[in-house]
């Protein structure tokens, strides 16, 4: 399986795959010493704020939380990632719903099911809420409800390249 660095639990030994950004991104990975093919094993967790430390060939190397999204790595393992921990033009498939109660039932009414595919059109400026395309129409959902909806990547979408898609644009 395909998946970002910020992704993977700790523990977990990757193989890096490409880097998913512009030149300057890769010059970046390339002056801590990461080279695609190099086997990474992850000793922070996913989910913290701050650097990922990873461990390669001896040495424990601390990798920006940025940076790091753009690192594909590639791994046996199937991990669990959610919406909240997608980037902006990730294509994705809901595999599962994990609310309770009305915020569940709400969820469903608007057509967030099983097998859904969308996109991630933005965050706002300080990550809440998240807007998403799916069905023809672009829904918001705040980080919490982000959270609970389990997803599978099925297309990455390419940081630093392109036009940057900020909250206020075409409102």
């Amino acid at each position: 399986m395909k998946y970002r660095l910020t992704y993977c639990p700790p523990d977990s030994e990757v193989i890096v795959n490409s880097v998913n950004g512009g030149k300057g991104a890769v010059e970046n990975v390339n002056a801590l010493g990461i080279q695609v093919g190099d086997k990474l094993k992850l000793c922070s967790c996913p989910n913290c704020k701050g650097p990922v430390k990873v461990h390669l060939r001896g040495n424990d190397i601390s990798i920006g939380r940025e940076l790091a999204a753009k690192l594909m790595v590639e791994c046996d393992e199937e991990f669990k990632v959610t919406l909240a921990q997608s980037k902006t033009g990730d294509e994705v498939e809901i595999t599962k719903i994990n609310s309770e109660g009305d915020i569940r039932f709400r969820l469903l009414d608007m057509g967030l099911v099983r097998g859904v595919n969308m996109k991630v059109i933005r965050f706002a400026p300080l990550g809440d809420p998240v807007e998403v395309e799916l069905n023809g129409f672009n829904l918001s959902l705040r980080l919490e409800e982000a959270e609970s909806i389990e997803i599978k990547l099925h297309k990455f979408g390419q940081n630093g390249n392109g036009k940057k898609r900020r909250w206020w644009n075409g409102w």
